[in-house]
């Protein structure tokens, strides 16, 4: 037999950040053209890519192949006025309604551009699914209300991109950021 050396491929960049990892929802019920809600003060974002196989055996030896796909992405979040996320779970969940869920890697060394009839836009790699809330839990102990939910995904999680302006990054970038006196008046994130 011939000697094959077929060598090895290797990163060395830097990990991404999970800091960057966004998720925004969406009712069912908004209409088209609305905003994506991207719920306040996310904490904890989780997305698994579950499922079952069939596994048995036979005489002539083991079968494994693929069976179901169930995707779930579960998010932790603390509370604030004006955030919609909160009450679009809840609605779904006594309701019986989906939601519309995106999981978006908001990171410029994964942006592309993407072109339509008007123009050039950066895209940022997004999965995209309908969840069924699982459960909605707030927690309401001795510190921030915070609330946390499962989407349980029909089907599976599908692959596309998600448009972000760098105007838009920078917020999500940003939770603080330097000002000169008398630049601003109010709470941190207050208008001008």
């Amino acid at each position: 037999m011939a000697y094959v050396d077929n060598g090895v491929e290797t990163v060395t960049a830097k990990p991404t950040l999970a800091k960057s990892i966004w998720y925004f929802i969406q009712s069912i019920d908004a209409q088209v053209g609305s905003k994506a809600i991207l719920p306040a003060w996310q904490t904890e974002g989780e997305t698994d890519y579950g499922g079952d196989s069939i596994d048995e055996q036979t005489k002539f030896g083991r079968i494994v192949m693929p069976s179901t796909n169930e995707d779930s992405i579960e998010l932790t979040t603390y509370v604030a006025p004006g955030d919609k996320s909160v009450d679009i779970i809840k609605d779904a969940k006594h309701n019986g309604k989906s939601v519309k869920v995106w999981r978006v890697v908001a990171d410029k060394r994964y942006a592309t551009e993407e072109q339509d009839s008007e123009d050039t836009h950066q895209v940022f790699p997004a999965e995209f699914g309908y969840g069924t809330v699982d459960e909605l839990d707030m927690s309401d102990g001795d510190d921030l209300v915070e609330a946390n939910y499962t989407l349980n995904i029909t089907g599976k999680l599908v692959d596309g991109t998600f448009p972000l302006t760098d105007e838009q990054l920078a917020t999500l970038e940003e939770v603080a950021k330097f000002e000169r006196p008398g630049e601003t008046t109010g709470e941190p994130g207050a208008s001008k």
